[in-house]
């Protein structure tokens, strides 16, 4: 068996693109020095394995097999060079670009083989490893801890220890800070930092055993739940009774160590026209060292106790990959004969959230109050709903959708298991416009001039149909190549070619009572340079030429406004920019969009950003509709509903990349969260404008008061720019401090003026 001191692994790190900032000077050292070796480099020329296989375009060769032991170091860009071994989207964290020769000399052991295990980088580039001969002796030294029978397991449980201690250390940090600064008695802040000091000082010695179907779900585990037992001592040093209901603002985020508000009773209002989905929410804090079983139910509601038409969430705790914990996940409580059970771990604050849908309730202002009863205590919290006599439709006008990609029978964290539920979740938010993979559109065969020869199988077209029935539009990622049946573009075999594709599936779909404009494609993802757009254009043209009234889709991304092709643009049926990248650049690039928008082209939006546990409902998610509607976009999209970062969401300290999704997905089940709700309500709040476009269209027709007409016209002009810029910041980072309560203030304004005008 070989023996070894020292073990390298030189690696670049960090986040970029295709234009990297200039080579630091750690390149140069490291591809040029001569390093010390101290002996023989043992790992020279020997085999080794990959997982998973590297993907990064530039440098992945069939080399990559031989490369890391070949004794050879890379000059210059390391992401650029087929010398180097290159994977991308194989971590969530975002580094600072770097070169860094990762060695220890501290290995004193022997063996037969060496594990690199490396997390954390959405980019990550490896030139070399190396393996060092150690002193004879080192033969002889007793191998030290347990057998590793998984590697990957035993990683992923690593990580998730790491991560629980950090947050431990993190909540144990912030509740020191408050108890040091408090003014509770000496010897009570006292004997409370003595028991964070026997937390901490456990914690850094504890096996954690970290369990099958482990959720990252606060409080962690039992030691994790002392830290809260103190916090729940302070509070009650404060002064603070057992239960505390306040409220905080709907859309802002909660931090897990925040202090009730006393100041702030709670209290929900709910303001809506029947029909429409609005939420409301109150804070529950336990001062206690108990948990608690609440059983919460409503007095003086139409329906009271227990309304049908309110739905009832305990908002789960979770914690993200980036140690920021979220209170987003919106479970149903659970519903007893009584009422709605609710628990609280002992010194935590429990988020319930309500979602109003009254569909028959008489339109009138109704005042309530929300009881908690249970753990020897009673808390009452005012509700108010009032109920505007304007009835919200079945189907909004707003097109919304996610790249969901249900086609398939198992894509990102969608699942056999997951996926009807999850589809019936996405349509009752309004979705109504699937995404489907290439997969759903296949080519079939063609002879050598083009002639479709054996037809393209439908069965998969069909079954996403049937999951899928009366979406009002269907979009296709074609994913397509230079190529179609071997058949070259820009030749009269690739046009005759393209064309008898899309006929085949303009009249499949007809068959299917689909009419052909209700179904998109996707030619090229995210088209940037020339040659995409290029080729963009053969396609659409070719496409065109059969005549067949399917639409083309496109979400350019070119940097700037002389980058974008304006032939290929203006074939294009629905242009769909990044709405950041539209909003943060030039005039000029917004106008080049606009200008297609007012020939004939429809406009729509798309956000891709994440993790989206840390995006701000309320900007990210909600406002997107109202950047619509000022912008006169038709339809929203959000990258993505199924993409978990390739794992649960409950768990995301296992996550390999970013989450995306906006709801919390494991392999068998699905549940809602405050960024689907806020997608929904966003949707809503467009179709407020839709509706009062038409109130004041038939006021003129009526005759109705001119000045009442000239107030709604002007609200209809302004509010969306106002909403808009008022949720304007640097980034959309739910921590942000804003005021979150502009959209449903302009909101309400609405109703008061469709009110005015029906009467």
């Amino acid at each position: 068996m070989s023996t070894f001191v020292i073990a390298t692994l030189v690696i670049l790190t960090g986040q970029f693109g295709a234009a990297a900032p200039s080579e630091p000077a750690a390149v140069q050292a490291i591809a040029s020095a001569t390093l010390d070796r101290p002996s023989a480099n043992l790992a020279q020329g020997k085999p080794y394995t990959l997982n998973p296989a590297p993907n990064y375009g530039l440098c992945t060769d069939p080399g990559d097999a031989t490369q890391l032991t070949d004794g050879v170091y890379t000059k210059g860009h390391f992401w650029t060079q087929l010398s180097t071994v290159g994977w991308q989207g194989v971590g969530a964290a975002i580094s600072e670009y770097a070169i860094h020769r990762y060695w220890t000399d501290s290995l004193r052991t022997h063996g037969r083989y060496v594990a690199f295990v490396v997390t954390d980088n959405p980019f990550l580039f490896a030139d070399e490893v190396e393996v060092y001969e150690g002193a004879p002796e080192f033969r002889q030294v007793a191998l030290a801890g347990k057998p590793i029978p998984d590697i990957k397991a035993h990683f992923v449980a690593t990580q998730v220890k790491s991560a629980i201690l950090r947050r431990f250390r993190d909540d144990a940090l912030a509740l020191r800070g408050k108890i040091g600064s408090s003014t509770i008695p000496d010897a009570q802040k006292q004997e409370q930092l003595k028991q964070l000091d026997s937390i901490q000082s456990e914690a850094a010695t504890a096996a954690f055993d970290i369990p099958s179907g482990f959720r990252a779900v606060l409080p962690l585990n039992p030691l994790h739940q002392r830290i809260f037992d103190v916090q729940a001592d302070w509070w009650k040093a404060r002064g603070l009774r057992s239960l505390t209901a306040w409220r905080a603002g709907l859309w802002d985020m909660l931090p897990v160590m925040a202090d009730p508000d006393v100041s702030a009773p709670a209290a929900v209002e709910a303001v809506m026209m029947q029909n429409e989905y609005r939420a409301g929410a109150i804070n529950l804090s336990n001062a206690t060292r108990n948990a608690m079983t609440l059983t919460l139910r409503f007095d003086g509601l139409p329906g009271a106790p227990m309304p049908d038409y309110i739905r009832v969430h305990e908002v789960s705790w979770t914690d993200t990959h980036e140690s920021v914990p979220v209170a987003a996940a919106l479970p149903d409580a659970a519903r007893m004969a009584d009422g709605w059970q609710i628990q609280i771990p002992a010194g935590m604050t429990r988020q319930v959230w309500f979602t109003f849908h009254p569909t028959s309730v008489t339109p009138g202002t109704y005042q309530g109050q929300i009881v908690i009863d249970g753990a020897g205590t009673t808390e009452k919290a005012p509700v108010s709903l009032r109920i505007y006599p304007l009835r919200f439709p079945d189907q909004p006008t707003l097109h919304f959708g996610g790249w969901d990609y249900t086609n398939a029978e198992k894509q990102y964290e969608v699942t056999p298991q997951n996926r009807t539920a999850l589809i019936a979740m996405l349509r009752e938010h309004f979705v109504d416009s699937p995404w489907g993979t290439a997969e759903a559109l296949p080519y079939g065969v063609y002879d050598a001039a083009g002639a479709l020869t054996t037809p393209p199988d439908t069965k998969n077209f069909d079954t996403w149909l049937e999951r899928w029935p009366n979406a009002r539009q269907y979009l296709v990622f074609a994913a397509v190549k230079d190529v179609i049946g071997g058949l070259t573009a820009g030749t009269e075999p690739f046009n005759k070619a393209v064309g008898a594709w899309v006929s085949f599936w303009a009249r499949h779909a007809q068959e299917k009572s689909v009419k052909p404009e209700q179904l998109s494609m996707l030619i090229v993802d995210e088209p940037y340079n020339a040659e995409q757009q290029k080729l963009i254009t053969q396609w659409i043209k070719a496409i065109r030429a059969a005549n067949t009234g399917i639409r083309i889709w496109e979400d350019p991304t070119f940097d700037k406004a002389g980058l974008a092709d304006t032939e290929m643009l203006g074939l294009c049926d629905t242009l769909c920019p990044n709405r950041q990248r539209f909003l943060s650049a030039a005039d000029d690039y917004r106008q080049v969009f606009v200008t297609q928008r007012d020939r004939g082209a429809q406009l729509e939006f798309y956000s891709c950003e994440g993790p989206a546990r840390l995006l701000d409902p309320y900007r990210y998610y909600r406002l997107q509709a109202w950047t619509c509607r000022e912008y006169g976009a038709k339809a929203t999209y959000f990258w993505a509903f199924g993409d978990g970062g390739g794992a649960s969401s409950w768990n995301e300290y296992t996550v390999p990349n970013s989450a995306f999704t906006p709801l919390f997905l494991d392999p068998t089940s699905c549940v809602t969260a405050k960024e689907l709700e806020a997608c929904r309500e966003g949707v809503e709040d467009y179709e407020y404008f839709v509706m009062l476009e038409k109130a004041i269209a038939k006021a003129r027709e009526s005759h109705k008061d001119a000045k009442l007409i000239e107030n709604a016209e002007t609200l209809l002009r302004t509010a969306p720019k106002t909403v808009c810029d008022a949720g304007r910041l640097t980034s959309f980072q739910w921590q942000e401090s804003l005021d979150r309560t502009v959209a449903d203030r302009t909101r309400t304004e609405m109703l008061d003026a469709l009110s005015a005008l029906a009467r």
